[in-house]
């Protein structure tokens, strides 16, 4: 069994696909595969890989754009998702800030340490795909470079040949990501077990066809009406034309709750709806 993630091993979607490897679970015991974008470890499934884990979601840079994207049209489910505490450090071959001529930052993280980034003032930024990437970029470029990595990646080979260090450069001290383990195929009603008694979440994909006055209001009573409770609700655009816009959202039910399938019932007289998963 394969298990792909980000790569290389060291960044925060590794720590999570690893946890995810070691625990008692549909994964346990999977050989990792790694990849240097986010768009090919969701290709590779399911050709190269039976399960995925990616990003989906930073608590305050909000959810990944590129996992949304192809959720819309991927044959993919999701299986389950982790919340995995982040924490950020700076490193350098510098001895002291006023020194920095160039900061490597991985996309996602640029946006996670953004006070820090402007304290360093006219420096050149450099987005990479991993923070692993970002450490080995800056140890090869020597003097005057900076990478921000996680906190656990200090102890790697390419940090201790950096002399400047700075723990805990985030914006929030409670920064956290949420990752999705994902399955080729579709999510299925039958698939659902309630064993422990878990609050369950039902991810779905509200597909806008027929834009019209009015949609999404009739989609979100289908909802209110249950008493149901979405706890995200995020437009990505069709790529059809301005003011069109497919929907993800996270419902606190079970797709097994009676109110859920009634919601679906509802949903689907009058629009497309794709489930993506029923999780604990």
């Amino acid at each position: 069994m394969k298990l792909a993630t980000l790569g290389p091993p060291g960044t925060y979607s590794d720590v999570v696909a690893t946890m995810y490897q070691q625990q008692p679970g549909v994964v346990f015991g999977a050989r990792l595969v790694y990849y240097s974008h986010l768009q090919r470890c969701l290709q590779a499934l399911p050709d190269e890989a039976d399960y995925a884990v990616v990003p989906i979601e930073n608590i305050s840079e909000g959810f990944v754009p590129v996992v949304l994207d192809y959720l819309v049209s991927a044959d993919l489910h999701i299986v389950s998702e982790h919340y995995q505490s982040i924490e950020f450090s700076a490193c350098g071959a510098v001895t002291e800030l006023s020194e920095c001529k160039r900061l490597y930052v991985q996309f996602v993280a640029s946006g996670q340490c953004r006070d820090f980034i402007d304290a360093l003032g006219d420096v050149e930024i450099l987005t990479t795909q991993s923070n692993s990437e970002s450490l080995l970029l800056a140890a090869e470029y020597g003097q005057g470079a900076m990478a921000i990595v996680p906190n656990h990646l200090l102890a790697d080979a390419a940090a201790e040949t950096m002399p400047w260090r700075q723990a805990n450069v985030h914006d929030y001290s409670h920064n956290a990501t949420r990752f999705l383990l994902l399955a080729p195929g579709p999510a299925q009603v039958e698939d659902v077990i309630e064993d422990d008694g878990r609050a369950r979440k039902t991810s779905l994909m509200v597909m806008n066809d027929n834009d019209r006055p009015g949609l999404l209001e009739q989609v979100l009573h289908c909802f209110s009406t249950r008493r149901l409770n979405l706890s995200s609700i995020v437009s990505r655009p069709t790529g059809q034309g301005f003011g069109q816009y497919h929907f993800f959202m996270d419902v606190e039910a079970s797709l097994n709750n009676i109110a859920m399938q009634g919601a679906l019932r509802a949903l689907q007289q009058i629009t497309r709806v794709k489930v993506l998963g029923c999780y604990g």
